[in-house]
């Protein structure tokens, strides 16, 4: 595949390797190298090229390193045709052509510097491009900026002078009548993209069946062959082999001679029929009903004069079965990532009631450490407090060791990425600094770096989510709780984690909030398909677009206080010079519901009229409107109050959402004014024991009445 590499840019050609994860190029000096036709690539030259420090995380993603001349991540990467490369690990820009015609830069992508190589190198080729599943490849690097998908159509070998392309992002789809789909499966290492092969078919012979499963190392993985456009053969286990081959057999009338190189399993000898000669369709049937037809061009070659070889051999070697190249050539195969994440099971999280905030699970980090963090649809950055934490609020948990974590690693400041956050600097190291803070005058300050996620599923088994874009925060200053490591971002902006997941989840998720009163009660967040809410009560209204786009505004028409009648809201917001069609967001990060005084007003005087009980001031001046209750304790009686949405959607407030006992004997209306911080919000309290939908695609929240913790 051709690549542009530094500024100013060269041209290289480098192999396409979809089953390993390292980018490289051989590099001046390089006096133990194969040759290559290209002039070797100049670091010197390039005025954006960069050395990794062997104490950086990206260094310790890489199976074999140490720490060269000046602490360089040197490397030693090996290949299971037993080639092997050395050099440093180093950054520099990648640039690419684009269908609009212009070549597009892409900064501070990592790639090796090879000085030293060993192996079955082509000289026409003057490196290798990791297109693998693992945290260095380039399809990782790119990320979210290519939808995390790449396809690619590989011509015939006998066609030399024949060009393709390997696509990324929306140009990868592929979309023909014929194409079929199957799910790619998570697996060790992240490198591979794991496939169910259920069945191979000889045409005319009937079918063998594949056992489930491949044991790799001490690892059992539930995907039996991987797809690798960098091995050209296709490799299974001896005992699927020795059945194909004795069909294959029984099918080609033609005598078998031995293979003169050894590469081969089964080859017969055509010189009585030279090019006529005839062999069978090869089918390869994977999970989820793909059958995919290999042809005589897929399954056989030409190994020698007169020799017609089955491109099918032994794994046995390697322990590993591998899809290869032949089989792979005139098919266009598009991989992606983000749906292989959904395929087969649907993720969540436990939420757990925490003192008016809910706290959500995940699993970060490789090996995984649990965390709780407070889930947050009122911001978008996912972080945690991460060692060292010297100016940190107290928490139960350990803090999270970055060092600990194989599959860590830092963001530049120069990545589109960082830029994505309202204040950054460039910290030591050019590593993206952020400082983040909340409508209560919380901050946290720290570094963006990106992690492995990882979620229990509904199939029972964990999901891993490599390169989620997190924050490791090291000073934080706030009204943070104890019993939380950190905050997960639910939002609407670019790195919150709904954004981030994006299409593996359809867009989609649901939470449903148990009483906060229930402290011992657990509920889940859903995300995909299993975020429906589709209960008879339901109702919807639209999510609308609005600034900023972290936000989820909703149109809120009136509210009603039951036998006072309605309060009719004033349409639209005003934030910062901004003015949204949406009046109120929906937050589960934020406690209490604020609306705008007049509409405040209007509805504390009607409550009053319903309420035949003294008011008192709040002692902790939070409320705008309490009631001394010690004359009937918990009989007191207080109005349901409504909200009504655009669309219809109309949302019961009952006494547990509308009212909270704020200290002894004085119960307090929960809502209250949004004058300090400008902006209408429907908070938690009241979205307690409502089954509460997201459908980002649709552009519509869906409520339903439930009870959470039995949900």
């Amino acid at each position: 595949m051709s690549l542009y590499l530094g500024s100013p840019v060269e041209e290289f050609l480098a192999i396409a390797d979809t089953g390993s994860d390292l980018i490289w190029v051989q590099c001046k000096p390089c006096e133990e190298c194969y040759p290559q036709k290209a002039p070797l690539f100049d670091p010197h030259a390039s005025s954006t090229y960069k050395v990794i420090s062997c104490n950086a995380s990206s260094c310790s993603s890489l199976p074999q390193t140490s720490c060269g001349e000046g602490s360089q991540c040197e490397y030693k990467y090996g290949y299971g045709d037993g080639s092997l490369v050395d050099g440093f690990l180093s950054s520099d820009t990648l640039s690419f052509d684009s269908t609009g015609g212009r070549r597009i830069q892409i900064p501070s992508i990592l790639f090796g510097c090879t000085h030293r190589s060993n192996g079955t190198f082509s000289k026409n080729g003057a490196g290798l491009v990791g297109l693998g599943g693992g945290k260095l490849s380039l399809i990782r690097q790119l990320g979210s900026a290519i939808e995390s998908k790449f396809s690619y159509c590989l011509p015939s070998s006998s066609q030399t002078s024949a060009t393709s392309r390997l696509n990324f992002g929306a140009s990868a789809d592929v979309s023909a009548s014929n194409a079929v789909t199957t799910p790619l499966i998570a697996g060790f290492p992240s490198t591979f993209y794991f496939l169910s092969l259920e069945q191979v078919s000889v045409e005319g012979q009937g079918a063998v069946k594949v056992k489930p499963g491949m044991q790799i190392g001490s690892h059992t993985e539930e995907g039996n062959i991987i797809i690798d456009s960098g091995t050209t053969l296709t490799l299974v286990d001896d005992e699927t082999l020795k059945s194909i081959a004795t069909k294959v057999v029984s099918s080609v009338k033609l005598p078998q001679v031995k293979d003169p190189n050894n590469d081969f399993n089964l080859c017969f000898d055509v010189s009585g029929v030279g090019a006529n000669a005839q062999f069978p369709d090869i089918t390869f049937q994977f999970a989820g009903g793909a059958s995919v037809v290999l042809h005589q061009s897929n399954a056989f070659v030409e190994a020698a004069q007169n020799v017609v070889c089955m491109t099918l051999v032994s794994s046995a070697g390697i322990g590993v079965n591998i899809f290869g190249n032949i089989a792979q050539q005139n098919f266009h195969i598009g991989y992606n990532l983000d749906a292989a994440l959904s395929s087969t099971d649907n993720i969540y999280s436990k939420i757990i009631p925490n003192s008016f905030e809910y706290l959500m699970s995940l699993y970060l980090g490789s090996p995984v450490e649990e965390f709780l963090a407070i889930a947050d649809t009122g911001s978008d950055l996912i972080w945690v407090q991460c060692k060292p934490c010297e100016e940190c609020y107290p928490q139960k948990a350990p803090l999270f060791d970055p060092h600990a974590s194989s599959t860590y690693k830092v963001i530049s400041c120069n990545t589109g990425s960082c830029s994505s956050l309202p204040q950054t600097s460039c910290g030591e190291g050019s590593q993206c600094e952020y400082k983040y803070g909340y409508g209560d005058g919380s901050l946290v300050d720290g570094f963006l770096s990106s992690e492995t996620l990882s979620f229990d599923s509904t199939g029972g088994r964990r999901i891993q989510i490599p390169s989620i874009l997190f924050g490791c925060t090291h000073r934080s200053n706030g009204t943070f709780s104890k019993n939380g490591a950190g905050l997960v971002g639910l939002g609407g902006g670019k790195l919150s984690l709904i954004r981030q997941l994006g299409s593996a989840i359809e867009n989609k998720f649901s939470y449903c909030l148990p009483s906060s009163s229930q402290t011992s009660a657990t509920s889940r967040l859903n995300f995909g398909a299993s975020a429906d809410v589709s209960a008879s009560n339901a109702v919807t209204t639209p999510l609308i677009a609005g600034f900023p786009s972290t936000f989820y505004f909703l149109s809120l028409e009136q509210v009603s206080v039951e036998g006072q009648g309605a309060v009719k809201v004033k349409p639209g917001m005003q934030i910062g010079s901004h003015t949204e069609e949406g009046n109120i967001i929906i937050d589960s990060g934020t406690t209490l519901t604020l609306v705008d005084d007049e509409t405040l007003k209007s509805i504390v005087t009607k409550v009053a009229s319903s309420v035949k009980l003294p008011q008192v001031k709040d002692p902790n001046n939070d409320f705008n409107l309490c009631f001394d209750v010690s004359g009937v304790g918990a009989n007191a009686q207080f109005p349901d109050i409504t909200f009504q949405f655009a669309g219809g959607a109309s949302v019961v407030l009952h006494q547990s959402n509308a009212f909270v006992e704020a200290a002894q004997n004085v119960v307090c209306m929960t809502l209250v004014s949004s004058a300090g911080i400008g902006v209408n919000i429907f908070g938690n309290i009241a979205q307690q024991n409502f089954h509460i939908g997201y459908n980002l695609d649709a552009m519509q929240l869906t409520f339903a009445p439930a009870d959470c913790a039995n949900l």
